[in-house]
């Protein structure tokens, strides 16, 4: 059974490079395709593993009480899911996220294999060595990104194949780590000057990502490392090595002395010309709660903690915060930060998900994770510096989920983590590992069976939706709008938990073909027809979400004609999303727009200064007011709006312009429009658009002769208006 085990050990050893994946084949292709992958290895090798542990007894399962704790922690969220507000999503999850309970028991899965197949240190070297290999790729390439080889997705911070910098930052953190201690295992000389360069690497990429978190907790590891050594136990050391306690102590004493001191510099010369001009430094010293991600982050984990206090014994349900997050909406959010689904606070995250039961299950893992550490050291199965290095590496993981959410990359690690010490914390084999069993036909079709279907529900069925949707948006570049629609329908019809972002998609077509008037009039229709389908789709998947009952309405309130019944359909979300989010401003601007189309003026005014009394400081929030009131003939009231708008920093470019002229053109108020063109004018004289409007706005005042000329002046500026501007003056009678 050699080439099972093999094949096993392989793919444990693959499922570490998942962080390299990337395609833009899928939606979300730095998310969805790298779980996809792995969930498949996973489920292979699980199956694989089946067939050796009964061919192979020395390879049947273990346990101990550290794992034990891991599988009560999976039950108890198997419990939130069942008891939460849509266990759908929590099993599921979504493209953007791949954090279900379908996802997250793979990892279990990939710990499960790992620390039944792996029996000697020898075979975790390798494995951790993977680990580093992958992560030395990962930082060239995000070394090319500085250099422009290649883009960065989050702009001028690097992000590698991952595509956060954040998420980044600690999975290069976290192999920095693993590189030091395989370092201090190993002797080889070649291997040493590897790991040497993998730390450098891993960590310059790090601080050039720019992420204050990460940044944190390697100072803080950096402390916990030299604490351990300057506290390093004489028996700790190995005989054949030429140092002795003492010295361990001294690096560790220089180095605690060292990060403690050029930390404090740093923070002292906070505001000096060297680190304000050092993004990194600057960020990290400039953390303050004035400062605005760091206002929203309080302002989510108050909701997070409000949102608790409701349901505090199971939680939500795992994926489920932006439930929460909707019903405990905060006004000063906005416009910053408008949708969360997550608290930027793994802790938070799992009290909210899990409640106090899985909070409680989360630590105690931890905790026992701790215990069978030190426990391993002190009965010899592992050195001083093992031990003391993967509690940095757990205290530093820790640390920066203050800051952060875990995702695809940093769970990987944190279950490799854990393999390792599950497998320290297993007692000795058992005299009698058992007898073999060779598997019958059935057994081997049962097995076969059931890992294909999980294949093609859990993984194939969701990337061929995501690639149909991702084929319908290039059909519509293309132009081929016919191709377009039946992708959008095809991934639809695949019925898989990706449908909502697919239908996004097609919503976010329809929005800009409804204003397109180059389109035929039927494609436009297909298309909002199409995202009409998607969305009550979508809906009948999440039924709480607010934030999909506003995309949907957007389709209805862009395409309602009296032939349809779309007002009727978007006033009926639009109230069920205010009672799921009462206090967001954007819900207020719908129903307030809603409510215009109806002519229930009053009522819409009331809406859009809601908006404003949630919070007066959002400039948009008094610059629609603005400009709904001076609709209304409310002119001194919306003036003064927008005078307070401006002041706030509201912009006034040529979009803006044009709401305040559609706005004082309600009340045919000439002067205003006029000196709004001139306006215009001023910000794009060679644009022939404006001198078009101001020839309309002089002839529909009277000034006949002003019209000519500012139809005149369209033509000089662009020749394409002379036989629209001729007709123009034909019409005006000189």
């Amino acid at each position: 059974m050699s080439w099972l085990l093999t094949i096993i050990k392989t793919g444990l050893f693959a499922s570490l490079f998942m962080p390299l994946i990337v395609s833009g084949t899928f939606i979300f292709p730095y998310i969805f395709p790298k779980q996809i992958l792995f969930q498949i290895v996973v489920e292979i090798i699980f199956a694989l593993y089946l067939f050796l542990a009964l061919r192979e007894p020395t390879y049947r399962p273990r346990s101990s009480w550290l794992f034990k704790a891991i599988l009560i922690y999976f039950v108890v969220m198997v419990l939130s899911s069942v008891f939460g507000v849509n266990t759908y999503h929590s099993f599921w999850s979504n493209y953007e996220r791949m954090a279900g309970l379908i996802s997250l028991f793979h990892y279990l899965g990939f710990l499960f294999v790992a620390v039944n197949v792996f029996k000697r240190k020898e075979n975790w070297h390798t494995f951790f060595d993977c680990s580093v290999i992958a992560s030395v790729l990962e930082a060239l390439f995000g070394f090319a990104q500085m250099l422009g080889i290649f883009a960065s997705s989050g702009g001028v911070r690097i992000d590698g194949t991952i595509g956060n910098a954040s998420f980044l930052a600690g999975y290069l953190l976290i192999n920095a780590f693993f590189a030091f201690w395989l370092m201090l295992e190993k002797r080889d000389m070649v291997w040493r000057s590897f790991y040497i360069f993998a730390i450098v690497i891993n960590l310059f990429i790090m601080y050039q990502t720019q992420t204050r978190g990460a940044v944190l907790a390697l100072v803080l590891g950096l402390i916990c490392l030299a604490i351990f050594f300057v506290f390093t136990p004489k028996k700790s050391i190995d005989e054949k090595a030429a140092k002795s306690a003492a010295v361990y102590k001294k690096i560790g004493l220089a180095l605690l002395v060292g990060v403690v001191l050029a930390a404090g510099l740093i923070w002292l010369a906070r505001d000096s010309r060297f680190v304000v001009n050092n993004p990194t430094l600057y960020r990290v010293t400039h953390i303050s709660l004035q400062e605005t991600t760091g206002q929203t982050r309080f302002l989510a984990w108050k909701m997070s903690l409000r949102g608790f206090v409701e349901r505090p014994i199971f939680g939500w349900g795992p994926e489920n915060y932006y439930i929460l997050f909707n019903k405990y909406y905060d006004p000063n959010l906005y416009p910053v930060e408008s949708w969360f689904d997550r608290a930027h606070n793994a802790y938070l995250d799992i009290l909210v998900n899990t409640g106090l039961v899985g909070m409680a299950g989360y630590l105690a893992m931890i905790g026992l994770a701790f215990r069978y550490l030190w426990r391993a050291w002190r009965r010899g199965k592992i050195n001083y510096f093992t031990a003391a290095i993967f509690s940095v590496i757990l205290i530093a993981y820790g640390a920066q989920n203050f800051f952060v959410f875990d995702t695809q990359v940093t769970l990987l690690m944190f279950y490799a983590i854990l393999a390792f010490i599950v497998w320290l914390s297993f007692g000795a084999p058992a005299d009698k590992a058992g007898q073999p069993v060779k598997p019958n036909y059935v057994f081997n079709f049962l097995v076969m069976a059931v890992i294909l279907l999980v294949m093609y529900f859990v993984n194939i069925k969701p990337a061929l939706a995501s690639v149909r949707g991702i084929a319908a948006l290039q059909f519509f570049q293309q132009g081929q709008t016919e191709q377009s629609l039946a992708k959008f329908k095809e991934a639809y019809d695949i019925g898989t938990f990706g449908l909502p972002e697919v239908a996004m998609r097609a919503q976010d077509i329809a929005v800009k073909l409804i204003v397109d008037t180059s389109v035929p009039e039927q494609t436009r229709q297909q298309f909002v027809e199409t995202a009409v389908d998607g969305m009550k789709r979508a809906l009948e998947k999440e039924p709480l979400n607010a934030r999909f009952m506003m995309i949907l309405s957007s389709v209805y309130l862009s395409s309602a004609k009296p032939t349809n019944s779309y007002l009727a359909d978007a006033d009926l979300l639009l109230q069920k999303a205010m009672e799921l989010s009462p206090t967001r401003q954007e819900l207020h601007f719908y129903v307030g727009q809603l409510r215009m189309f109806q002519g229930r003026f009053d009522e819409a005014l009331a809406l859009f200064k809601a908006a404003v009394d949630l919070n007066d400081k959002v400039e948009l929030s008094h610059w629609n007011y603005g400009v709904i009131a001076i609709g209304l003939n409310h002119k001194e009231l919306g003036e003064g709006e927008i005078k307070r708008a401006r002041e706030l920093g509201h912009p006034f470019q040529v979009a803006d312009i044009k709401q305040l002229i559609n706005a004082y053109d309600k009340t045919s108020d000439w002067p205003k429009i006029i000196s709004l063109y001139q306006e215009w004018i001023l910000q794009t004289p060679a644009d022939a658009a404006p001198y078009a409007g101001l020839a309309a706005t002089y002839a529909r005042s009277g000034d006949k002769q002003k019209a000519k000329e500012a139809a005149l002046k369209a033509v000089e500026v662009n020749p394409n208006y002379q036989a629209e501007a001729e007709q123009f003056i034909k019409g005006l009678g000189l």
